[in-house]
């Protein structure tokens, strides 16, 4: 019997408690335990899973199993027999077999030692008591141990979904950032366009112009040539034939064509196509682009919101994504904006309540929130944290609202956009950074750019 059991004694081991089986019980994945630790690992897990492969069994009773359970008592009964036949180790003073333990000096003592002056005032319990209260503690320890290593488990589970996350975060915001500068490109290439046309319009009309006044010096020239000629020929003439044509020569000489005057603003007008070009241009692109005082920061929001691909409107979800539990991110529906405010005044316009009546806007520290929000179950609008409520009537319910920030003085205050009417201040001393807040719906407008040259 002996060479059966010993044969590999770990197999007889709980892996829970790691002694050997006490009332096995066996899962349907076919991995056995302790019936008393798999029911306290039950109790502590609160999930009734393998210990060993995590798989969920919904049984509150496994059944037993006795083969294992008798190999167990063999291997038990075999060390209890080779304890029996003195194989325990024998105190190195008196040669007697160790059969106490001092919880003073925690070691091993045999009788004698007991007796004598070393260990005579100290506690001693016998050495299978000891060990049970050694085991116990040890199983409690193991338990914690095996707790704490589930706890690192699920840390590295979420950084592995972090992990996961940076690289589809880096794809997307990859291609946001293409996007962004494709617009841009697009811009600038038709305004070039506009440009470049403009240019030869100009040439073409400018060129036209001046090639019709060569046309016509032309024509002048060669008249005035011919003229020339003739009268050269006349000179050269016998008098009488001279005296005879003299007074058609005297009338061909005296020319009546009044002097050439060079046209102005002939050439091109460099100054209008390059003067302070770029200046220009960035000026006319502020059309097409926009400001907002307020960036959503997707790292905040909850699993249940979805954010605009520009990070101003978040809307709720119809289902819940899988981003991963950073410390940063929100619980239910809420969400905070990018930059913090720890000093100055702000402020930002939001669109609240278009698509979802149930909205809130103000700001939040990490651990506190100031704000406002409509509770759609009574159509009343109140603060939170509830120290107070702002009643309105249904039909003045706001649906754009300006939020300032006054963060020395303390307040915080709402403003009805369409109305331009005050909807409600909170005045709190602010110790911390505080950052713009919202839940479930908004939509951040934006802010009119003006550009102005100091002269």
């Amino acid at each position: 019997m002996a060479a059966n059991v010993s044969q590999s004694e770990a197999d007889f081991n709980c892996p829970v408690c790691c002694d050997l089986f006490k009332d096995p019980v066996v899962l349907l994945c076919g991995h056995s335990f302790c019936k008393f630790c798999l029911q306290e690992w039950w109790r502590q897990s609160r999930l009734q899973s393998c210990p060993v492969c995590k798989e969920i069994f919904p049984m509150p009773q496994p059944p037993r199993n006795l083969a294992l359970r008798n190999l167990s008592d063999a291997l038990r009964r075999e060390r209890s027999h080779q304890t029996a036949s003195g194989s325990e180790e024998l105190c190195s003073v008196h040669g007697e077999k160790l059969k106490l333990f001092c919880l003073d000096d925690r070691q091993l003592i045999c009788l004698i030692c007991r007796d004598a002056k070393q260990h005579k005032k100290h506690n001693c319990v016998p050495v299978n008591e000891a060990a049970e209260d050694h085991r116990k503690q040890l199983k409690i320890n193991l338990m914690y141990l095996r707790s704490k290593l589930g706890v690192f488990k699920q840390e590295k589970l979420t950084c592995d979904q972090m992990a996961s996350h940076i690289k589809l975060q880096t794809q997307q915001t990859e291609k946001s950032i293409r996007e962004e500068f494709q617009e841009l490109y697009q811009f600038l290439r038709a305004e070039e366009a506009s440009r470049m046309d403009a240019l030869k319009n100009e040439a073409i009309f400018k060129s036209q112009a001046v090639n019709q006044r060569i046309v016509k010096i032309n024509a002048v020239i060669s008249s005035l040539t011919d003229t020339i000629k003739t009268i050269e020929e006349e000179l050269k003439a016998q008098d009488i034939s001279f005296m005879q044509r003299m007074k058609t020569t005297l009338e061909r000489s005296q020319s009546k064509l009044p002097e050439p005057e060079t046209p102005s603003n002939t050439l091109i007008d460099e100054a209008k196509h390059l003067g302070n070009l770029q200046y220009s241009v960035w000026r006319k692109m502020k059309n097409i682009i926009q400001y907002t005082p307020v960036t959503l920061d997707p790292n905040t929001g909850s699993r249940a919101l979805t954010v605009s691909q520009h990070l101003t409107c978040v809307t709720l979800s119809d289902k819940h994504h899988s981003f991963p539990n950073n410390p940063e991110r929100k619980s239910q529906t809420d969400i905070l904006g990018y930059e913090g405010f720890s000093s100055g005044k702000h402020s930002w316009d939001v669109e609240v309540g278009k698509v979802d009546p149930y909205w809130a806007v103000g700001v939040a520290s990490r651990t506190n929130v100031w704000a406002i929000y409509l509770c759609p179950c009574t159509n009343v609008m109140r603060e939170e944290p509830s120290d107070g409520i702002c009643k309105f009537y249904k039909d003045v319910i706001p649906q754009k609202v300006r939020v300032h920030l006054d963060y020395t003085q303390g307040l915080l205050s709402f403003i009805d956009l369409d109305r331009q009417t005050p909807v409600h201040t909170i005045q709190r001393s602010f110790t911390e950074t505080v950052f713009p807040y919202f839940r479930r719906h908004a939509r951040i407008l934006p802010a009119e750019v003006k550009i102005r040259v100091q002269k």
